[in-house]
């Protein structure tokens, strides 16, 4: 199995297809956790927009339809590609993890290229040292989620929001490190 680089934001409905697709496919990946996506989250990815390609990946399902309909109302400069019906012999159901990996692959043809290591997405941004050095960890991490508009979670969830805004650890350390 070839393994691929997307240069973008691949959004997905659950953890099942980030853990299928990033077996073959280095990027970042947003999960909308289903269908009911928030007010919050598309702002977050509206702004990801702003600076990365958006591409959307659901499940070729009403669910899936519905919940790139509401992205595309919000945010007009985003891809949409459908999985084939397609699904591994393994698996009856038709969602995006449990699609053929020559059906993913030809879906998302045009925003591939080949793996290369030079072209890992992963960033350590020492977040959870930053905070912890803090007198606040807790205060710290609300500061840092509110300058940037990010959506509250754990330290890792933050550090990719950060890297899909194309923040460097760089700012993080120099604006955070010494509170």
């Amino acid at each position: 199995m070839n393994k691929y680089y997307l240069d973008g934001v691949l959004v997905v409905e659950g953890k099942s297809d980030v853990s299928y697709l990033s077996s073959f496919i280095k990027t970042h990946y947003f999960i909308t956790n289903g269908y009911e996506i928030s007010e919050e989250k598309l702002e977050f990815l509206s702004r990801v927009s702003e600076k990365r390609k958006l591409i959307i990946m659901t499940d070729n399902d009403k669910a899936g339809e519905d919940i790139a309909n509401k992205i595309k109302t919000k945010i007009s400069e985003v891809f949409v590609v459908k999985s084939a019906k397609i699904t591994r012999k393994t698996y009856k159901k038709c969602g995006v993890a449990e699609t053929e990996y020559e059906a993913i692959v030809d879906a998302l043809k045009d925003h591939l290229s080949p793996y290369k290591k030079e072209l890992d997405v992963k960033v350590d941004y020492e977040l959870n040292y930053i905070i912890s050095l803090s007198d606040n960890p807790e205060t710290t991490k609300n500061i840092i989620i509110n300058d940037y508009r990010l959506i509250y979670g754990t330290n890792k969830f933050l550090e990719n929001q950060l890297q899909m805004l194309g923040v460097k650890p760089e700012e993080i350390i120099k604006k955070y490190g010494n509170k």
